[in-house]
C-alpha cells in the first residue's frame, strides 16, 4: 500500500495550503449518529468491495468502533494518492478535490511518530497490528524459498516499486533477478501465484496469510531472512484538534484488544492478530 511505501520512503508530509475540514470533537460524532471511517480501496484483506458489500478487516473494525460509541459506520472508500501526505489530506483533515467530506478516523496509517511531527492537521491513534513480510509458496518448495534460493531459477511475484520487491532484487548477490515477476499492485501479484503462474507470491504477511486462507491452491507460508525486512505497526489519524476522539478510539481498540474482538475480526479473514507494544 502506498501509505507505508511512503512512510518507508520517508516522503516528507506538510507544505499543504488548503483549508481544513471542521473537527468532529466526540460528542458531536455521539451526537450525530454517525462514525465516517476512511479506508482504502481495494486492499485486501484490509477493505475492498465485493459486489455491492464493503468487507475487511479494516471494514470490521470500522464498524466495532462506531458500535461502541453508540454509533453506525459511513465509509469515506479512498483512492491511494501518490504519497501518504496526500493520503492524509484526503482521508483526514480536508477531504477530497471531489467534494468528499474527510472520515473522523482514517484507518491503516503507519503509527510512526514522525507523521505527526512533519503533519500538524493530524493526530495518530494508537497501533492495531504489527505487520512485517511473508512468502506464499507451494509446500513442496518451502525449504528452498527460506533463504530464497528457489528464486534462482523459478518465479516468485511482488508488487513492483515495494520494499518487498527491493527485497527480492538485493537476495543472493542479484541473483534473482531474472525470476522476479513484478506485477503492479499487492493483489494482482497475488493472483498470479493463485493463477500458478509463479511458485511464490512476495508481500505483507497479512495479505499472504489471507491467501493462504481463501485460496484453492495449496501454500505454505515462509518468512526468509534479509537485511531489510522490519516490523511495521498500523493504526489510525483523527484530525489535530479532535483530541477527545482519539482519546476515546485508544480506549475502545484496547477494550477491543482485551476481549478478544480484534483477534477474532483478524481471524475470520485468515490473518494472525499481533499485539502493538502500548506505547509509540
Amino acid at each position: 500500500m502506498r501509505a507505508f511505501r511512503a512512510l518507508l520512503l520517508m516522503i516528507a508530509l506538510g507544505g499543504a495550503t488548503t483549508t481544513t475540514a471542521d473537527a468532529r470533537p466526540l460528542e458531536a460524532v455521539k451526537s450525530g449518529g454517525v462514525l465516517r471511517v476512511t479506508v482504502y480501496r481495494d486492499y485486501r484483506p484490509w477493505s475492498w468491495q465485493e459486489g455491492s458489500r464493503l468487507k475487511g478487516i479494516d471494514v470490521e473494525i470500522g464498524a466495532a468502533l462506531a458500535k461502541s460509541l453508540g454509533c453506525r459506520a459511513d465509509y469515506l472508500v479512498l483512492r491511494p494518492d501518490d504519497n501518504l501526505n496526500d493520503d492524509l489530506r484526503n482521508g483526514v483533515w480536508r477531504g477530497s478535490i471531489l467534494g468528499d467530506a474527510p472520515g473522523d478516523v482514517m484507518l491503516h496509517v503507519p503509527n510512526d511518530a514522525r507523521l505527526e511531527d512533519d503533519n500538524d492537521k493530524i493526530k495518530l491513534t494508537g497501533a492495531y497490528q504489527v505487520e512485517s513480510y511473508a512468502m506464499a509458496v507451494d509446500p513442496a518448495k518451502a525449504s528452498q524459498a527460506e533463504d530464497f534460493s528457489l528464486f534462482e531459477k523459478e518465479k516468485v511475484a511482488v508488487d513492483l516499486g515495494t520494499l518487498a520487491d527491493i527485497i527480492l532484487l538485493t537476495a543472493r548477490d542479484h541473483k534473482l533477478i531474472d525470476h522476479v515477476v513484478h506485477v503492479r499492485g499487492e493483489g494482482k501479484a497475488a493472483q498470479a501465484f493463485e493463477n500458478g503462474e509463479v511458485s511464490a507470491f512476495y508481500g505483507e504477511s497479512a495479505l499472504v496469510e489471507h491467501l493462504v486462507h481463501t485460496s484453492a491452491r495449496p501454500a505454505a507460508i515462509v518468512h526468509p531472512a534479509h537485511r531489510l525486512v522490519r516490523t511495521f505497526a498500523i493504526g489510525g489519524a483523527v484530525k489535530a484538534d479532535s483530541v477527545d476522539l482519539a482519546d476515546e478510539i485508544d480506549r475502545q481498540m484496547t477494550a477491543m484488544a482485551a476481549s478478544g474482538e480484534l483477534k477474532r475480526i483478524f481471524a475470520s479473514y485468515g490473518v494472525e492478530w499481533r499485539q502493538p507494544a502500548q506505547d509509540r
